[in-house]
C-alpha cells in the first residue's frame, strides 16, 4: 500500500503522515516514510530528536535512464530498496524506515526536479519489490509535486483540509490533478475541526465538489505542545481524540 498525504501548507499533513506511520508500525507492519517536502519535518513527528542526526538526503545518484521495448526512455531506481535504505535511510521509533528528499542548499539554486523524480521512481520501481511495505509520502505543500507527477504511482491520496474556504478550494484542485495522474482513490481528511458547524460546512463543500470525505480529526491543542517540545505527537499524548481518529483511519485503509 502506497499512500501520499497532500494539502495546503499548515493543514497538518506532516502530523498526520508521521502519526499514521507510527500507528501502522505499532500494529507490526513494515513502514517506509518518505519526507518529500523540501522543508522537512517528518523526522520529528516520527519521534527522532530535532537536534539529532538526520538521514542523508536522497540523491539523483540512485537514478539511471532506461529504455523500454518501444524505445521510450525514462528514469528508474538502479539499486534495490534495501541498498537505498542502507545508504540514505534512518530508523525511527517502532522501526519505521525514513527517507528524506532534503532541502535546497542555497537560495536561487534552481528547481528540485531531481528530488521529485527520485520520490516518484522510488514509489514506482524500488517499492515494487517490497510490496509488504506500507509507504507513506509526506508531500510538498504545493501543486508543484502534482504537476511533476511525484505521487503518480500511489494507491491512495489523502488530501488534508482545515475548516476554511482556501484550504477546501486547494483540496479540490489536488483532487482534480490526482485524477489526472490516474490515482483512483482520493480521500479528504478534515483536520482541526472544532464544532458541528465546521463539520457541516466541510460536508457541504465536499458534496458540492464530489469529494469523498472520509474522516474528521478534532482540533487538539496537544499537537502544538508536542511540536513546541520537539516531540512526536503520538508519544506526547497517546490517549486523545486525534490519535483515536487516526487509528480509525488506519483501520479503514487496511482493515485488520
Amino acid at each position: 500500500m502506497k499512500i501520499a498525504v497532500a494539502g495546503k501548507g499548515g493543514v497538518g499533513k506532516t502530523t498526520i503522515s508521521g502519526t499514521l506511520c507510527r500507528i501502522f508500525a505499532q500494529q507490526g507492519k513494515k513502514v517506509l516514510a518518505i519526507d518529500a517536502d523540501p522543508n522537512p519535518n517528518l523526522s520529528v513527528v516520527l519521534g527522532l530528536r530535532p537536534d539529532g542526526p538526520q538521514p542523508m538526503p536522497l540523491s539523483t545518484e540512485i537514478l539511471e535512464k532506461v529504455e523500454d521495448e518501444a524505445g521510450n526512455r525514462r528514469f528508474a531506481v538502479k539499486y534495490p530498496l534495501e541498498e537505498v535504505l542502507l545508504k540514505y535511510g534512518q530508523v525511527a521509533p517502532d522501526n519505521v524506515s525514513l527517507l528524506m528528499v532534503g532541502k535546497p542548499e542555497v537560495a536561487g539554486s534552481g528547481c528540485m526536479c531531481g528530488a521529485h523524480t527520485c520520490v516518484r521512481e522510488l514509489i514506482h520501481t524500488a517499492l515494487a519489490e517490497s510490496r509488504d511495505h506500507i509507504t507513506i509520502v509526506d508531500m510538498e505543500a504545493s501543486l508543484e509535486q502534482m504537476k511533476r507527477g511525484t505521487s503518480r504511482y500511489v494507491d491512495l491520496m489523502l488530501t488534508v483540509v482545515e475548516p476554511y474556504y482556501r484550504s477546501l478550494e486547494a483540496a479540490s484542485r489536488f483532487a482534480v490533478l490526482a485524477k489526472d495522474l490516474g490515482i483512483q482513490k482520493i480521500w479528504v481528511i478534515a483536520n482541526k475541526v472544532k464544532n458541528q458547524e465546521e463539520e457541516r460546512a466541510i460536508r457541504q463543500f465536499c458534496d458540492k465538489m464530489g469529494l469523498e470525505l472520509k474522516l474528521f480529526i478534532p482540533f487538539e491543542e496537544k499537537i502544538g505542545e508536542a511540536d513546541f517540545h520537539g516531540n512526536a505527537f503520538i508519544d506526547h499524548s497517546r490517549e486523545n481524540p486525534a490519535v483515536a481518529a487516526l487509528s480509525r483511519l488506519a483501520r479503514e485503509i487496511l482493515p485488520q
